[in-house]
């Protein structure tokens, strides 16, 4: 018997329809199906903008402008930070670190609204995921421009691209590339150890040209064409002006890419000093909890009266391991991120500190009237 090649087409639909429809009632019960909800539905979420989570409403200024800001004042740079740190003024900091929900773009128009000058976006312990980073950037720029008249806040973005050594560096210097080619005016790389790895850091944020004036590195820059499309966007600028613009400060004075190292555990303290003598590198922190667990062990965290604690032999080797980073940095003119242990954001002020935690709108707004400050938040 001949069969069509249309009947035999339709006969093989029938069985399929057939095939799916048994499938689906030998599904087991109890089994979920994709409803296309998100953990937004879920009534423990766990919460929004913030690193630490918990439920943050909202991070918009609530107060008025200090006396010493500028009406009038126009911005001279895409990085907010980098303006600030060349009129020797602290960069107060947000964390908003990303659930995993697809919520970025909505973060972004909420955020761009902080009292704070930059937000680091965290991904080494929250949610590892660039197109929420791309979401977010662009719900910043169609929120607004900020109240200095940046088109954003600077944005740092936290990496797991740990720099051990140089294979490490180099195997995880994707993550930068991709970092910046989402629009991010910056990173901070974690448990940075060599002043090797640091080069290649710093390398894969530059292009493979040098502009002119800008000295040759080590390293050849990573970053390649194509790169620039939607960062250049995110600027506002023509792709053209972004290459022109997207290499790193302070090697490059025209560069508005910051790039921050992490010296966060006791083998890292140990090449400080290389570390911080790396060009290009603009901020650093030293993880003083990851300090703390690497130098001190389980008594970082072990429950025991903090007078005890103190007391350890471990608790003066962390100190002054936290001091030999910051002192490194200080010769090298890397901008500090974070506080003294026991200073107020005045003495920290005081002491040279310029990239300071902004949880507290009330005490940022204080400190800004403290260094008198030109540039609106």
């Amino acid at each position: 018997m001949d069969i069509s090649k249309r009947d035999l087409l339709g006969g093989m639909a029938i069985a399929g329809a057939a095939a799916t429809a048994a499938g689906a009632a030998a599904q087991p019960a109890g089994v979920p199906k994709a409803t296309g909800k998100t953990m937004l539905e879920s009534p423990n979420y766990i919460g929004t903008a913030s690193k630490g989570h918990g439920f943050k409403k909202t991070f918009a200024r609530t107060l008025p402008q200090i006396p010493t800001a500028d009406a009038n004042y126009k911005p001279r740079r895409i990085n907010k930070a980098i303006e600030l740190w060349e009129d020797n003024q602290v960069v107060y900091y947000h964390a908003y670190g990303p659930t995993g929900a697809p919520d970025g773009y909505e973060e972004g128009l909420r955020m761009v609204h902080t009292y704070c000058d930059a937000i680091n976006y965290e991904m080494e312990n929250a949610c590892f995921d660039f197109a929420n980073l791309r979401n977010f950037m662009q719900g910043l720029v169609d929120g607004g421009p900020t109240p200095s008249g940046h088109r954003t806040p600077m944005v740092f973005v936290t990496l797991p691209a740990t720099g051990f050594d140089a294979a490490s560096m180099r195997a995880n210097a994707w993550q930068i590339q991709q970092a910046l080619a989402a629009g991010a005016h910056g990173v901070l790389i974690c448990e940075m150890h060599s002043a090797e790895a640091g080069e290649i850091a710093i390398a894969a944020a530059r292009y493979k040209f040098s502009l002119p004036g800008v000295p040759d590195l080590p390293v050849e820059g990573m970053r390649g064409a194509g790169s620039q499309v939607f960062a250049a966007h995110i600027w506002g600028l023509p792709a053209r002006g972004y290459l022109d613009v997207a290499d790193t400060w302070p090697l490059n004075p025209k560069g508005e890419i910051s790039m921050g190292f992490k010296v966060e555990n006791r083998h890292g303290s140990e090449s400080a000093e290389q570390l911080m003598a790396v060009r290009g590198l603009a901020f650093a922190e030293p993880g003083p909890s990851d300090n703390s667990w690497s130098i001190m062990g389980y008594d970082a965290i072990r429950e025991m009266p903090e007078a005890e604690r103190a007391a350890l032999p471990s608790k003066e080797r962390l100190e002054l391991t936290l001091e030999r980073i910051r002192m490194a940095a200080k010769k090298n003119n890397v901008q500090w991120l974070g506080t003294a242990r026991g200073m107020t954001h005045n003495q920290s002020i005081d002491a040279g500190m310029r990239m300071l935690p902004g949880e507290n709108e009330k005490v940022v707004m204080e400190a800004r009237a403290y260094s008198k400050r030109r540039m609106p938040a």
